[in-house]
């Protein structure tokens, strides 16, 4: 009888902590090279079963380009730095058979097909072009020597002027799209969200472009909302001042996690720091108030991002005293949670429990066996995500390398300092 229990026991490998962040941190790469297509662009989501759309997101490109850094300093990706050539050829116009398309003001489309280049919708989007150039920049830095990248990043960041979105610097505003022929949709967005990323390059652009269409504003703004937090809204978790677009609700947390990895005047920012450190801190605090009928939540599920959900796409946020109007399915998001390691004492151990559980639909396994977690539903625990969206799932990648055991977060402070010599010529 003893052989056969202890047959039991070795078919059923019991993973060591170590064991599996490695294996998620390696999944969280794979995950990028599966979401790229062979021409260089990147999928907007990975599904699951196989299938591809072909509709490309142009902020995965940029988050794409981040991850090949990341592939290449672990040894996972030899061929990155050519890798990155493809890509940003694409985006700078320099392929005669594939153009990705830019509006009348050389803004980006948010969607396009990533076979034809045709423009998928009609959101032409400065925080998708955003994240682009930062992955662009970000890239320049790290294959430092590489002059044709240097220049391929450069002509990106000056060719979509994104000063022109600054809509008004007294109330804080940002024109949140175009159409195709340059005129504003009328919807903006006000501090503090992920369209710090548009304020910051429209800033350093005020200052480098002769012909920055906006500069003064785009300076003025940048200096009023966001060179320091003094001015921006803060809602109150529980006693815990968190930023957001006002006092009487949140704002999604990957707001905070985005402009973290992607810019340097948030990471190297110890006002900034602080405000993701609590961000992280009134998470937690909200999922410990939920209170679901029949489900005892365990300590280590929290994280509020956006991705898949039982409806399609949510984008979830946090409310006062655990009232979840807007987190209906109470989906969790083990991607928030690994973009926090760095910044929070509990957030490692708590990815590890979340893989552990099996009584969650979290874990996922791509193509390869590689292994990786993702946003999974209280309120309907039988739905199981189809796809994973790269925009939202880039949290999970940047945490794990920014472990201070990986690449640390001294990886993304170096190599998000896009700026630093422009800087000098500046003072001059």
């Amino acid at each position: 009888m003893q052989t056969a229990a202890n047959d039991t026991v070795i078919s059923e490998t019991v993973k060591s902590d170590q064991e599996i962040i490695d294996s998620l941190y390696r999944g969280g790469y794979a995950y990028w090279q599966q979401l790229r297509n062979e021409n260089g662009t990147y999928e907007d989501k990975l599904f699951l079963n196989g299938d591809r759309s072909y509709v490309g997101s142009i902020a995965n490109s940029g988050m794409g380009l981040i991850a090949l850094t990341i592939g290449h300093a672990n040894g996972w990706e030899p061929e990155a730095e050519q890798l990155a050539l493809v890509t940003l050829r694409k985006l700078a116009g320099r392929d005669p058979n594939f153009a990705v398309p830019q509006n009348a003001t050389n803004t980006f489309i948010h969607f396009y097909n990533t076979k034809t280049g045709e423009a998928v919708g009609d959101d032409w989007s400065p925080v998708d072009s955003a994240i682009m150039i930062y992955g662009a920049l970000f890239v320049k830095n790290y294959f430092s020597e590489n002059e044709e990248i240097a220049e391929l990043a450069d002509f990106l960041y000056r060719n979509t002027d994104l000063t022109q979105y600054i809509a008004d610097v007294r109330t804080g505003r940002i024109y949140l799209a175009q159409h195709t022929d340059g005129t504003f949709k009328k919807y903006r967005t006000k501090a503090f969200n992920e369209y710090m990323l548009v304020a910051g390059i429209a800033n350093q652009q005020a200052k480098d472009l002769d012909n920055a269409v906006n500069a003064s504003n785009a300076k003025k703004f940048w200096d009023i909302w966001y060179a320091s937090t003094k001015f921006l809204p803060v809602a109150e978790y529980n006693g815990i001042p968190v930023l957001s677009e006002g006092k009487t609700w949140f704002t999604s947390q990957f707001n905070f996690l985005f402009n973290n990895y992607l810019m340097h005047d948030f990471s190297n920012h110890p006002e900034f720091v602080t405000a993701l450190e609590n961000s992280a801190k009134a998470d937690f605090a909200f999922w410990r108030d939920v209170d679901v009928e029949g489900v005892e939540l365990k300590e280590y599920e929290w994280g509020s991002g956006a991705g898949s959900c039982p409806n399609g796409y949510c984008v979830d946020r946090f409310h006062f005293d655990g009232d979840r109007q807007f987190n209906h399915n109470l989906v969790v998001s083990p991607h928030i949670l690994a973009g926090y390691i760095p910044f929070n004492d509990r957030a490692k151990a708590d990815l590890i429990s979340t893989y552990r559980d099996n009584t969650i639909n979290a874990k996922h396994e791509l193509e390869g066996g590689y292994e990786i977690l993702w946003r999974y539903s209280h309120d309907q625990p039988e739905w199981k995500a189809e796809f994973i969206e790269g925009v939202d799932f880039s949290t999970f990648l940047f945490g794990l390398a920014a472990m201070p055991e990986h690449l640390g977060m001294d990886f993304f402070n170096k190599y998000n300092n896009y700026f630093e010599l422009e800087h000098h010529h500046h003072h001059h």
